[in-house]
């Protein structure tokens, strides 16, 4: 018996000793997946930011949904599919955005270090939520610098009805938190000339090198 198993081996394996790649052919339906899941997150994203702004609460999307904004807007293609809907908000409005959200059928939560706006049903998944990050806050207190101020006047980049974070202060935030991740949303911002000399030249020494 082991001696056939090694035989069909030695037949499976290259002249060079490496193993022959396989294939497999996917359904559509699971292929689409990722494409259903980026529209359902788009609206939700729209849904929440056009309730913020009807109530005058100064946020932004930011995370990798707003790199895929900025991408696509370098080119359709370039976008990346993210899992998370993360919004920067002033720790000053959270009563006005609480009382914002309510109607979409969102009750804000804190679990452990993490603040979130959860939908209002049993069993929910952390997932499922708006994730908040405090506008001028440290994320981490390792963190060389703190996350952009908002305020009424912010620039940010209005995108089918969603406010993102500017493209220059997702990138301060991309460079201070600077893990496996983000160091890939850098690299696609590099490739698709978003990220140029000039506006390298605005950031701040340390985060430059």
């Amino acid at each position: 018996m082991k001696r056939r198993q090694t035989e069909r081996a030695k037949e499976a394996a290259s002249p060079y000793g490496s193993w022959t790649a396989q294939t497999e052919v996917l359904p559509a339906e699971l292929l689409d997946v990722g494409v259903r899941y980026m529209q359902n997150l788009k609206k939700k994203a729209k849904d929440v930011s056009q309730a913020l702004r009807k109530a005058n609460v100064p946020h932004a999307v930011i995370g990798g949904l707003a790199l895929a904004a900025h991408l696509a807007r370098a080119n359709p293609l370039a976008e990346r599919n993210t899992q998370d809907l993360d919004i920067l908000l002033n720790k000053s409005d959270l009563e006005r955005a609480k009382l914002a959200l309510v109607p979409l059928g969102y009750r804000y939560r804190k679990v452990s270090r993490l603040h979130a706006f959860m939908p209002n049903r049993r069993g929910a998944h952390f997932v499922e939520g708006v994730h908040v990050i405090w506008s001028g806050e440290k994320v981490r207190d390792e963190y060389l610098f703190p996350t952009p101020n908002l305020s009424e006047t912010s620039e940010v980049m209005n995108e089918g009805g969603i406010n993102y974070l500017s493209l220059f202060d997702l990138v301060v935030m991309k460079l201070t938190s600077f893990r496996h991740k983000d160091i890939t949303h850098i690299q696609d911002l590099m490739y698709w000339k978003l990220l140029t000399p000039a506006l390298a030249k605005k950031l701040p020494v340390e985060l430059r090198e």
